[in-house]
């Protein structure tokens, strides 16, 4: 394992004993995802061709978007960084009675992943990408490209440059890498503003990253938080944008 990966495990196995301890990580399916794939799976098959189709999560944490794939019927495989993370995927999905649905687990990083080219029908990542720096991004997007057969979907939900932490720190980006923030307020590794480094999406360049691919729509999705919440993060107003990322190869 690189240095640079090693450091990444580390960030996240601290990150995921705190969401633990607090009872805070994931354990519903990401919507955005859930609708876009939804989309595609609707117009393509019918519901008994589901169980033909293996579909890979890159950074998948917990699980709960493998168990929304595998409950349709879906073949799924998990690739994340962190063993902590891999092991609650592991529970859920056989505490959902979904072992037979289950392809791979993998601990690695998305920039490496050990799935054969072409060898699924569909990849999503929420979160994940745009905790990477430059050189890993465009390692990892060209892994959803050898991953996905042609036909297939990627489902991506990242951040935009909307986003009230980006605009706050505007003069903070990195100067090899614009669009990108290194946040450290010493607060809870549970928020973004201390997660470390932290890319921030334009439309224009998720289409760069998947170049050749028959249709890349970035979706932009803003919400504020409640006051309540945005407090807790140190703003007085907390605007999540992301894109929602809907691709065919």
């Amino acid at each position: 394992m690189s240095i640079r990966d090693q450091e990444m495990r580390d960030t996240w196995e601290a990150s995921f004993e705190e969401q633990i301890a607090r009872g805070a990580y994931n354990t519903a399916p990401v919507e955005a995802l859930v609708r876009s794939v939804s989309y595609y799976l609707r117009d393509r098959y019918e519901a008994d061709r589901l169980r033909d189709l293996h579909f890979a999560e890159l950074g998948c944490g917990a699980g709960p978007n493998l168990v929304w794939l595998a409950q349709k019927g879906i073949k799924v495989s998990g690739v994340d960084i962190s063993p902590t993370a891999l092991g609650l995927a592991r529970e859920s999905l056989e505490r959902s009675g979904l072992s037979e649905r289950v392809g791979e687990l993998v601990e690695g990083s998305v920039t490496d992943v050990a799935l054969p080219d072409a060898s699924l029908d569909g990849a999503l990542e929420s979160c994940v990408f745009q905790h990477l720096n430059r050189e890993d991004r465009e390692a990892a997007f060209r892994e959803v490209d050898r991953l996905i057969r042609p036909g297939g979907v990627f489902v991506g939900h990242m951040l935009e440059q909307g986003h009230t932490v980006f605009q706050q720190h505007l003069a903070e980006q990195l100067a090899d890498d614009a669009g990108t923030l290194q946040l450290d307020d010493g607060g809870s590794r549970f928020y973004l503003t201390n997660i470390g480094l932290s890319h921030f999406f334009t439309s224009e360049e998720v289409r760069s990253l998947l170049p050749g691919w028959s249709l890349v729509e970035p979706c932009l999705s803003q919400y504020e938080l409640p006051p309540s919440e945005a407090r807790k993060r140190g703003y007085d107003r907390y605007l999540q944008s992301m894109l929602v990322v809907y691709a065919i190869k």
